[in-house]
C-alpha cells in the first residue's frame, strides 16, 4: 500500500490496531499506537480507547494514566468507556488506590460512572482489602444487583462472611434478587455456620 504511494488514514490505523488487539498482541498494539502517534499528534478516540483496552490486558496502570492525561489535554471528548479501561487496567494491577483517584477525577470531570465503573471499582477495592471503600460506593450509587451480587461474592472469598450475610439480608430488602452463585455461597456459609455453632 505505502509503496504504491497510498497514504494510511484512520481506517487503516484503526484497522491495523483493532487487529493486534483481537490477535491478543497487547504490546505490539502499544507499540504501533506510539508510531502512530508519532506521525499524526491528533489521534482519534477509538484509537485511544483500543490502546487503553491494551493497557487493561497488560495491567499497564502507569501507561494508561499517562494516556488518559494526554487525551484530556488534547482537548478530546474523553468517554465514560475510556475511564472505565483506565480503571479495569488499574483492577488488573491490583492498584486500588489509584483507581479510586481516576474514579474521583472522572466525577470532577463531569463524566458520569456506569455499572461497569462501579463493578471494576468495587472488585479492585475487595482485592486491596479497602472495605469502607467498598461501602461507600454501595452507599453512594441506586441500589444494583450487579453491585451487590459482587460485593457478596468477594467478600465470601475473602473471609468476610458476616458483612456477606448482613449485605445479603439488606439487598433482599431492598427487593434486589441475587443471583444463583451468590444464593449457593449464601447458602453454603449459612449451613456452615449452623454447623459450627452446633
Amino acid at each position: 500500500m505505502v509503496s504504491l504511494g497510498h497514504k494510511p488514514d484512520d481506517f487503516t490505523w484503526n484497522s491495523l490496531l483493532g487487529a493486534l488487539y483481537r490477535a491478543n498482541q497487547y504490546a505490539d498494539a502499544l507499540h504501533l499506537f506510539e508510531r502512530i502517534r508519532q506521525r499524526n499528534s491528533l489521534v482519534n478516540l477509538h484509537l485511544c480507547n483500543t490502546a487503553l483496552m491494551s493497557c487493561q490486558k497488560l495491567g499497564s496502570w502507569c501507561k494508561a494514566l499517562q494516556l488518559l492525561w494526554q487525551m484530556e489535554a488534547s482537548g478530546l471528548s474523553v468517554s465514560t468507556t475510556s475511564y472505565n479501561l483506565v480503571i479495569g487496567a488499574c483492577e488488573t494491577a491490583r492498584k486500588p488506590k489509584v483507581a479510586l483517584q481516576v474514579y474521583e477525577h472522572m466525577i470532577h470531570q463531569k463524566c458520569v460512572p456506569d455499572t461497569f465503573t462501579h463493578l471494576s471499582l468495587i472488585r479492585s477495592c475487595i482485592w486491596g482489602s479497602l472495605w469502607d471503600e467498598v461501602e461507600e460506593i454501595l452507599e453512594r450509587v441506586p441500589p444494583d444487583v450487579s453491585l451487590f451480587n459482587a460485593v457478596i461474592h468477594g467478600m465470601c472469598l475473602r473471609g468476610k462472611v458476616e458483612s456477606a450475610k448482613k449485605l445479603y439480608f439488606r439487598m433482599q430488602e431492598s427487593g434486589l434478587k441475587p443471583d444463583g452463585k451468590t444464593r449457593a455461597l449464601m447458602l453454603q456459609n449459612l449451613q456452615k455456620h449452623r454447623f459450627e455453632v452446633k
